[in-house]
């Protein structure tokens, strides 16, 4: 966007409002909050969208405490947008690898079930559910089929005690009991037909919703139809369990028992609902004071990024700030992650816009240090001619010598010198800092070969600051004699130069003895200056002497000061 003649592609494409966002792309941000209702997921300062659940990972998960485990605020994902409601500012995304080709954000190792497989076993489930009477009847039968398969001799025996059973009204549990609002049809009487020969010879009508008419026409007209020789069959009025061992057994009370322990067993799972109840929102108040949390620690303008995704996310939302970018390399260096810590470098060049061009040379520093370090001379001379063309070529120059310096490649350093002093020859600063060098090295004699030579190469206005530069580097490094001498001749020349006088006088307060330093003052008032610069020269005097001086002394500086005033009044009268 910044430079349209570049056809590299861009990564991460600027989103400032729902009017770039399109379905079907594929977008890169931060995850916000996981709620009940999905994850929020930040594609820019202003903007969020959500995703479901069920679009976050093939697997289905029951506690969404794991989402949070795995989805951590600030992490950095790429998600597919699924929809853009711009009339409710709303953008549905997915995180599922089908759609974004990346892996799942659940690793496989959790041995989640997968959401298709879940809502197989639910469906299962509600079918059993809806199945269980016609199940149950079933069994009925069958039961019946299996205790029906009997002697014929003793039918009669077992009709008998089953309609004595029938008489003391048995208590059978509530789901058994057939409704009392509805009335019980009259049992119908058939006689055995040869078919029937297995059968027990006893029929129980029961009343079921769920079954379909076209069985209970079926049943009725079997009924109707009677054969010869066909015995009646006993009619129950009341239902009971057809196990034979059991329900002679089971007596009324323990029946009783078994309804009220049935009934208490709901109340406690009504109260375990209540308590759970109260348990999510415990949960949710903890989970919202931790996220309070979590916002309050991340809006903290003291506080350290901690990991890869905080300084993803600091960049973001700075990216022309070097020192961010620098801090990033720094974290990765500190973990021995060297290719880590080049790909950021890299990335910061690309991202940093062209007109920032400070911040883009304190990343090519930084860059060119790495390399120093850590790579081959190589690699080093690579990033150097990089550097040279996309900055000023002087400054690139001047800090690969800085950093020689500091590592203690001198050698490395001189040739770059030579070089520099070569093709920077008119460039004062050149010199300057090749006489520092030499100085730290303890060169004096290269020093002063060096001025001779600055002195030719430079134009003949820079003389008398360069003169003064060199004086003051070797006041600080090399031979004071020799930088007096310097300031000395200089001054002899050019005595109205009062910036010289000036930084001579100070350099002497810092170095020299107070006797020097007084006959510099007095060789000043002496001079015939404008009266505004004696002025300044006696007032500097004056201070000195009431800082290091006598009354004396300082009276003396006065006396001085009231003659040259007399003496210009004089001079002004005449």
């Amino acid at each position: 966007r910044l430079n349209p003649k570049i056809n590299s592609k861009v990564e991460d494409v600027e989103i400032t409002s729902i009017k770039d966002v399109k379905k079907g792309q594929l977008v890169r941000g931060y995850v916000k909050s996981v709620t009940p209702s999905g994850v929020f997921f930040g594609l820019s300062t202003s903007l969020l969208g959500r995703i479901l659940f069920q679009n976050v990972s093939p697997y289905f998960v029951q506690k969404h405490s794991l989402y949070e485990k795995y989805l951590p605020e600030g992490k950095l994902l790429t998600a597919k947008v699924l929809g853009v409601n711009k009339k409710e500012n709303h953008i549905e995304l997915s995180l599922l690898p089908e759609d974004t080709g990346m892996p799942s954000v659940l690793p496989e190792s959790l041995g989640l079930p997968q959401y298709g497989v879940e809502e197989e076993k639910r469906e299962a489930d509600v079918e059993e559910k809806r199945e269980e009477p016609k199940v149950k009847t079933k069994r009925r039968r069958g039961n019946s089929e299996m205790t029906g398969k009997i002697p014929v001799s003793s039918q009669k025996d077992e009709a008998e005690k089953l309609y004595r059973l029938g008489k003391r009204k048995i208590k059978l549990p509530w789901r058994l009991q057939r409704p009392k609002t509805i009335p019980e049809a009259k049992p119908k009487k058939r006689k055995i037909c040869p078919a029937d020969e297995n059968d027990s010879g006893i029929e129980v009508y029961y009343r079921e919703e769920e079954e379909d008419d076209q069985e209970k026409k079926a049943a009725k007209e079997k009924s109707k139809v009677k054969k010869p020789g066909e015995a009646p069959r006993l009619q129950v009025s009341m239902g009971f369990t057809w196990d034979e061992d059991n329900a002679m057994d089971i007596p009324v009370l323990d029946q009783k028992e078994e309804s009220s322990e049935s009934e208490e067993e709901e109340d406690m799972q009504s109260k375990l609902k209540k308590q759970t109840k109260k348990e999510k929102e415990l949960e949710k108040q903890k989970k919202e004071k931790e996220l309070c949390k979590v916002e309050a620690a991340l809006m903290d303008p003291a506080r350290q990024p901690q990991s890869a995704d905080d300084f993803d996310r600091l960049v973001l939302g700075s990216p022309n700030s070097s020192i961010l970018w620098l801090q990033y390399m720094a974290f990765h260096l500190q973990a021995t992650e060297i290719e880590k810590a080049r790909a950021v470098a890299e990335r910061a060049l690309k991202t940093i816009s062209f007109r920032e061009e400070q911040e883009k040379l304190n990343v090519w520093v930084a860059l060119l240090n790495l390399e120093n370090m850590y790579g081959t001379e190589e690699r080093l001379m690579k990033v150097f001619e990089r550097a040279v063309q996309y900055n000023e070529p002087l400054k690139v120059f001047q800090h690969l010598c800085d950093i020689y310096a500091s590592s203690e490649k001198y050698q490395q350093a001189e040739e770059l010198y030579h070089t520099m002093l070569k093709r920077f020859r008119q460039e004062k600063s050149v010199w300057l800092k090749y006489a520092s060098f030499l100085l730290k090295q303890g060169q004096a004699e290269a020093t002063h070969r060096l001025l001779e030579r600055a002195l030719k190469a430079l134009p003949t206005k820079e003389h008398v600051d360069v003169i003064s530069r060199f004086a003051q580097l070797e006041f600080h490094s090399g031979d004071t004699e020799h930088a007096k001498a310097l300031f000395e001749s200089t001054l002899s020349s050019y005595p109205k130069r009062t910036d010289i006088w000036s930084i001579y006088m100070d350099i002497m307060i810092k170095h020299g003895s107070q006797k020097e330093i007084r006959d510099i003052f007095e060789r000043v008032i002496h001079l015939s200056l404008a009266p505004k610069k004696m002025k300044f020269f006696f007032k500097r005097y004056l201070d000195y002497e009431k800082k290091f001086g006598t009354a004396e002394s300082v009276l003396a500086v006065k006396r001085a000061a009231l003659e040259y005033v007399e003496t210009k009044s004089s001079l002004a009268d005449t």
